[in-house]
């Protein structure tokens, strides 16, 4: 097959390391994959690159990055438009229902459906609840833009062939608005093992400089939500671990979100930020720590998301201390690979101060959380299902 995967993310952050995840196993299995994706900086004509076999087409931006990333950006999308109008896929998969997604699968969608016999299939993706309370809802001056977002963010779900699903949050939310059960599929994201070798978790601080001696709690990611709950649980795990030191991976343009800790604490003794490292050097981060925190807020747009940072997390073989809420406190409580808590600050430093102190069940959970990754949220096995979900469409 011919495939078409569209993702409004800059490329190499959020949703793009899903859609590269089912692009990379979709090669091996003979299928071509084409990802258009946002490029990580002022690019007027767009670059193609081939990675493991994937076609990916970061598309033009005059912008500089930290404006218009989100899918609203012209150039990106009259670009998009007019790939659109020339290409033919046998499947094309939206990674969501923003404008650089939606527009070029409309345009698609209406040209096929024109040609006789065509049997393209057009698929949405829902991994995030962004409106309607969800993410971008705080955002908008006007309630009525969250409206019509709504709309939009919802119709194109029932205007697909098929939905996949990334909780069974938005499992339900695409139930209630009138999408066909037969017609979703509940796809969490997973993990390339190969890319996160076992790695010494000593070799690993000498590499990038932090304390071999000390229990160190690490945390990844671009979107650096939930912050204030993360410095205020470090906060109380160094009353009863002063020695205790966190590691903070990520930020790009919301690296400000990291000024909570330069208030609070000694950067580079007590709190480490290296802030955007390649997805390569990830599994290198990650294998210095001794745990893995995951604290989310109680909020709607956290309930019905799964972090990718999670299956990282897991294939990192250490345990995680994950706050109770979605898909990601379910995972880490069922598949018992770290501590899932209820609450805010206080139970959350608990877990992180229990689990420091017992090198047994660190090393307990980190072996299952290592053999999770390694089997139930591998995306080869995860993508068997995608591509059973195809073929059930074309039924």
């Amino acid at each position: 097959m011919k495939i078409l995967f569209l993702n409004h993310n800059l490329a190499g952050r959020g949703t793009y390391f899903r859609c590269m995840g089912f692009a990379r196993e979709l090669v091996k299995r003979g299928h071509q994959v084409d990802l258009w994706t946002v490029s990580t900086e002022r690019n007027f004509q767009g670059t193609c690159v081939e990675e493991d076999g994937v076609n990916i087409w970061h598309t033009p931006r005059w912008g500089k990055v930290g404006r218009h990333d989100g899918g609203y950006a012209l150039v990106d999308n009259i670009a998009r438009f007019f790939a659109a109008s020339e290409g033919r896929w046998d499947v094309v998969h939206a990674f969501d229902h923003r404008p650089n997604v939606l527009l070029p699968w409309l345009c698609l969608k209406m040209k096929m459906r024109c040609l006789p016999g065509n049997k393209t299939l057009f698929v949405s993706d829902w991994c995030d609840w962004w409106t309607a309370g969800g993410i971008t809802t705080s955002r908008r001056r006007f309630p009525i833009i969250d409206r019509i977002e709504q709309r939009i963010e919802e119709g194109s779900k029932r205007f697909s062939d098929g939905v996949t699903v990334i909780s069974s949050v938005l499992q339900q939310r695409a139930i209630a608005v009138g999408v066909n059960p037969d017609w979703l599929h509940l796809l969490p994201s997973g993990v390339d093992i190969e890319k996160f070798p076992e790695m010494d978790k000593k070799t690993c601080r000498k590499l990038i400089g932090l304390p071999e001696d000390k229990p160190v709690l690490g945390f990844i990611g671009f979107s650096l939500w939930d912050m204030e709950l993360l410095a205020n649980a470090f906060e109380q795990v160094k009353k009863q671990i002063p020695q205790a030191v966190l590691l903070v991976i990520g930020g790009g343009v919301e690296e400000s979100a990291n000024d909570i800790f330069k208030q609070r604490f000694n950067i580079g003794v007590d709190v480490f930020l290296p802030g955007v490292i390649p997805f390569s050097e990830a599994p290198k981060y990650l294998a210095a720590c001794d745990i893995q925190l995951l604290p989310m807020e109680d909020n709607l747009a956290n309930r019905a998301r799964l972090p990718n940072k999670l299956c990282d997390y897991m294939a990192s073989g250490r345990p995680i201390v994950a706050s109770n809420v979605g898909e990601g406190g379910d995972i880490v409580r069922k598949k018992q690979i770290g501590l899932a808590v209820d609450g805010g600050v206080e139970n959350f430093a608990e877990a992180c101060a229990v689990l420091l102190l017992n090198d047994n069940l660190i090393r307990e959970y980190g072996g299952r959380a290592r053999n999770a990754a390694r089997t139930e949220y591998c995306y080869s096995r995860l993508t068997d299902s995608v591509l059973m979900f195809y073929e059930q469409l074309h039924k």
